[in-house]
């Protein structure tokens, strides 16, 4: 009865966490005052109790071998990071929490070798309950649920998360796991469930109009289409159908325009009003220089952007560039683990953020190429791990969430950053597919 009620408790203690988290990242300011706190201790009680199993059910010795030792590469070179940080208090504390992090998950993956499906179930629910928040505060406070459409941005759903992209990456990152549990359902009322939430996790996708999240969370719902432990015919109907899916949420998500596109003038047959000229000498600024725009942004003359499209990079490209330029005057070992946001200073005028919105950049910048390759060891371990026996469930799962994780790496900083909304779900799911298939399978 103990291991059962902890059983059950755990999967809970996850989904609380992944809303805990969510909070502290939340779009109403009196929530993220208590979140701050309360995603610390959630996380803190979900450590304690996957431990605790995890030592009831003897399953340490279940874990990869290859999976810890990069494991604990990468997280010293964080923690060593303090004797050259910048901000050496930062470092540390940073690097300590990510430390219980990868324990979390790493506990969580031997407690659940035998199957991971209550654990699936639990970062279902706790995205299906962030989900339903966004709701309940559009339906009290729409201004905090949807950002203002500005002169070259739409309005886009925002739900419970900071902005329109943080509740989406977490979402994102849980499409593929959705897939994967309508698959290995066993009643008709679970694949209901799973498909529900799918499909409510896409529609807050597509209202966010977040594009990084649309490519990372059907990445990773494809990677699991084409794993399914189903017939081939049944592969490539499921395949179809998210390539189809796909193409819809891309076209509503892009659908919304800017105050920009609204306000330019349809074409008339009346003769066009003759524009006033300024005396020579003078400018007409009102003109040259719109309220609407950035300062900085553009010039008289230029042609400012009035809508998003699918690859454009909203500004990241010059935040990019300049945090390279910083990265490469401390190439080897970077600025210190944790340092990201207090290095970088945004000071692009298209770019709207306190960090470079890349993880890999972000990463060369705070540990340099010696962390970054430490990192991608440690992916590469649990991509390896999955690969040599594709075909067991959890390496579908753990395959489909890191290609969504490495796909929203490329224009989020979030990997490494253990106060995210996303990362519990990443490394979880990571580590759960590397020590599942590592178990002997019996007919």
């Amino acid at each position: 009865m103990r291991r059962l009620k902890l059983d059950l408790v755990v999967p809970v203690l996850l989904a609380i966490t992944l809303v805990a988290f969510a909070a502290g990242s939340s779009s109403v300011s009196g929530v993220v005052r208590v979140g701050h706190a309360a995603r610390w201790v959630a996380l803190f009680a979900l450590f304690g109790g996957s431990v605790a199993l995890a030592l009831e059910r003897r399953g340490l010795s279940r874990l990869r071998v290859s999976v810890v030792a990069a494991g604990a590469a990468f997280l010293a070179i964080a923690v060593e990071s303090t004797l050259w940080s910048v901000d050496p208090k930062l470092t540390f504390e940073r690097g300590a929490t990510f430390v219980v992090l990868l324990l979390t998950a790493a506990a969580l993956a031997a407690a659940y070798a035998d199957g991971g499906e209550r654990v699936l179930w639990g970062i279902v629910a706790g995205a299906m309950v962030v989900t339903v928040l966004g709701l309940v505060v559009l339906a009290f406070d729409h201004a905090d649920a949807v950002q203002a459409a500005t002169y070259d941005v739409p309005a886009r759903y925002r739900g419970f998360g900071l902005n329109p992209d943080t509740v989406s990456l977490l979402l994102a990152l849980c499409l593929p796991v959705t897939v994967w549990l309508a698959f290995r359902a066993t009643s008709r009322r679970s694949v209901v469930a799973a498909l529900a939430a799918a499909l409510a996790f896409d529609a807050s996708i597509a209202a966010s109009g977040s594009r990084g999240a649309i490519a990372a969370g059907f990445a990773g719902t494809f990677v699991v289409a084409v794993l399914a432990p189903v017939t081939v015919r049944a592969r490539i109907a499921t395949a179809a159908a998210v390539v189809v899916l796909a193409g819809a949420t891309i076209g509503v998500a892009l659908a919304p325009t800017s105050k920009g596109n609204a306000a330019r003038p349809k074409t008339s047959s009346a003769p066009a009003a003759v524009a006033k000229k300024p005396k020579p000498g003078y400018i007409d600024v009102g003109s040259g220089y719109p309220f609407e725009f950035d300062i900085g942004s553009q010039g008289p003359g230029e042609v400012a952007p009035t809508h998003r499209t699918l690859f454009g990079l909203s500004g990241r490209g010059e935040a990019w560039r300049g945090a390279l330029d910083l990265a490469n005057k401390r190439p080897a070992l970077g600025y210190g683990f944790g340092t990201e946001d207090r290095v970088f200073v945004n000071r692009y005028a298209n770019f709207v953020g306190g960090s470079p919105e890349d993880s890999y950049i972000g990463l060369y910048l705070q540990l340099g190429a010696i962390g970054l390759v430490a990192l991608l060891v440690l992916v590469g371990s649990l991509v390896v791990g999955a690969l040599r026996r594709p075909w067991r469930p959890e390496a579908a799962v753990s395959l489909g969430v890191l290609t969504a994780a490495l796909v929203l790496a490329v224009v989020q900083s979030y990997i490494y950053s253990v106060g995210d909304i996303g990362a519990v779900t990443v490394w979880v799911c990571a580590f759960l597919g590397a020590a599942a298939v590592g178990r002997r399978v019996t007919a």
